[in-house]
């Protein structure tokens, strides 16, 4: 059973979320500020982390995006989703360069939450439908690229698939609409990860999109 850790200042979102994740997960640790996640991290061993945190952003004593940099200082293999009820595009991006592996909104459906911890556990990355939205359209808005590259290095499947991740699908979804396996889906967005030398789903849309080539 996967150990996740919960970080929210308010007591009664987090108790929510606590109770609808405690069937599927170990719950090892619950936390109302930032800095007493941090302590609790360095005050225990790396084998009694957590392997998911979920972590809220805007906290008191210490901002959601900081607690993720810090986070990953002490323990790089620790995967951290920013669990939310904000949408705004400059959070999300500052957010997964801190090092977020996940975005998602708080009253995002069980099952999708549930989803979005075994895909980031599984190395993956993940963005609520709407975030993902809004992230799209802020790059396309803001980015220019400085030198575009002569020739698209993605396959028509690659584009096919790369749209389908922007525009907020899950594997799951992905694999049924185009009637191919999770496992496919996964070897596909790797590649197409590797071939765009990027490594989360924001930074394939901005070389992507800025390039044309979707």
């Amino acid at each position: 059973m996967l150990r996740i850790a919960i970080t929210d200042d308010n007591e009664a979102l987090r108790q929510n979320i606590s109770d609808r994740l405690r069937k599927d997960f170990q719950i090892v640790y619950e936390a109302s500020s930032a800095k007493s996640l941090l302590r609790w991290l360095k005050s225990n061993e790396a084998q009694d982390h957590p392997q998911i945190i979920l972590m809220d952003i805007e906290m008191d004593d210490m901002n959601g995006i900081e607690a993720t940099r810090l986070a990953k200082e002490v323990n790089p293999s620790i995967r951290i989703i920013m669990l939310t009820v904000f949408e705004d595009e400059e959070k999300i991006l500052n957010a997964i360069k801190a090092g977020a592996d996940g975005y998602l909104i708080k009253d995002e459906k069980r099952d999708r939450i549930i989803e979005c911890i075994h895909d980031v556990h599984d190395g993956g990355s993940y963005l609520s439908p709407t975030v993902a939205s809004k992230a799209m359209k802020y790059l396309q808005k803001s980015y220019i690229p400085e030198n575009a590259a002569p020739g698209n290095p993605l396959s028509k499947r690659e584009q096919e698939i790369l749209e389908l991740v922007i525009d907020g699908n899950t594997y799951h979804e992905i694999a049924a609409r185009l009637f191919i396996s999770m496992g496919t889906v996964k070897s596909h967005i790797y590649h197409i990860y590797e071939k765009l030398q990027v490594k989360n789903k924001i930074e394939a849309a901005k070389k992507a999109s800025g390039n044309k080539w979707i």
